[in-house]
């Protein structure tokens, strides 16, 4: 009986052990707003589940429904709808972005999220035969595009396109023949920005295509991400067995040295801000600082014609805190000052005492003697 009891609690802790291990990690959750950019979440049921999907067909949808976008347990965002949402909805999406999410950006939305792009506009470029892996002996574009083609035609020719260039810390996985990017990813606080480039009347990649890239890439983000949470790991319940003890050696004991300083990733609205920490230039909007002392620090974000940002921000060792600030706008009325006209004081002069006045009357009464006597002597003449 004690040997039956011993075999089912052993049976019993395998079948637990076994079930762990074969069960699946918990689903990546997506909130989605218009277009996927080509992911088609229903292929992949087992690592994908949809909080909520809006048809993307005017801004008032997302502004109502943004708790599901931000909510914590959202893993990626995925916009690619009507860009008439508000500055609020805006804001808080490139927050949550900065807290650790994946936000995928294509079609009109682009703009919205200029100030966090991993590229940014520089005009307008030709039209291009063709997208090509930017880097095919890169690890992650090895692992992105393994199996599928290295070139990926253009099915509808158009003359032009806009163009864009790649700003300092982004990764280009697609570029277009002339080297412009089509497909990149930058870090954004302790989450990701991925961008979609290529305009939406030009087909180059099929769908398969589209959704094992975007797939693939989705989920390595998520594991790169800063702040991750550490993979679950899978104890096996063993019967407990009782071991004669011989010759026990004492390891000495390892001192674990915790990271000396933090990171701040700052960002703020409108974007393009000086940042300050503890009355220190650190740069401008959005960046990442690291090497910054543990404890508390003020930081203050100013731009011309906004009123300064001020706040304080607690910083650990070895972890990434993201702040952003929105600097109201002045509402200055400038005054231009009114000269004060001082009247200056005229004198009256009366007719009678004006010199001029008087000279003109002698002269007048001269002239009039004058007349008389010679009219006087010309009647005695006669006379």
């Amino acid at each position: 009986m004690p040997a039956c009891s011993s075999t089912a609690a052993a049976c019993a802790a395998v079948l637990c052990a076994t079930l762990l291990l074969v069960m699946p990690g918990s689903a990546i959750t997506v909130a989605v707003y218009g277009s996927t950019a080509g992911l088609n979440t229903s292929l992949h049921q087992d690592t994908f589940s949809v909080a909520c999907s809006l048809p993307g067909v005017a801004g008032p949808e997302l502004d109502g429904n943004l708790p599901c976008f931000t909510n914590a347990t959202t893993d990626v965002i995925i916009l690619g709808g009507d860009a008439g949402f508000s500055g609020n909805t805006e804001a808080a999406l490139s927050n949550a972005t900065a807290a650790g999410k994946i936000l995928v950006l294509s079609g009109d939305d682009l703009a919205r999220f200029a100030d966090i792009l991993p590229v940014q506009s520089a005009g307008m470029a030709p039209g291009s035969a063709a997208l090509v892996i930017s880097n095919p002996n890169a690890t992650l574009s090895g692992d992105i595009f393994a199996g599928l083609p290295a070139q990926y035609p253009n099915t509808t020719i158009v003359s032009s396109r806009e163009s864009y260039v790649t700003r300092p810390g982004a990764t280009t996985l697609l570029s277009f023949e002339n080297g412009d990017p089509a497909l990149a990813f930058l870090p954004y606080g302790n989450g990701y920005v991925v961008t979609w480039l290529a305009p939406a009347e030009q087909a180059y990649l099929s769908g398969t295509d589209a959704d094992l890239i975007n797939e693939r890439l989705i989920t390595r983000l998520l594991a790169l991400r800063s702040g991750a949470p550490a993979a679950a790991t899978t104890t096996s319940i063993v019967p407990a067995t009782t071991l004669p003890v011989t010759n026990v050696t004492t390891l000495p004991a390892t001192t674990v040295t915790l990271p000396a300083f933090g990171n701040l990733f700052v960002s703020s609205s409108p974007g393009a801000a000086g940042v300050y920490i503890d009355n220190a230039y650190e740069g401008i909007t959005p960046v990442n600082l690291s090497g910054i002392s543990p404890g508390t620090h003020a930081i203050r974000l100013a731009m011309n014609g906004y009123a300064d940002y001020e706040s304080t921000v607690d910083v650990t060792g070895g972890s990434t805190v993201a702040v952003s600030g929105s600097l109201a706008e002045h509402n200055r009325t400038e005054m231009t000052p009114v000269a004060t006209v001082t009247p200056v004081p005229t004198e009256t002069a009366s007719f009678w005492t004006s010199t001029s006045v008087i000279a003109a009357l002698l002269g007048s009464v001269a002239a009039i003697i004058g007349a008389i006597a010679t009219l006087h002597s010309l009647y005695h003449k006669r006379s």
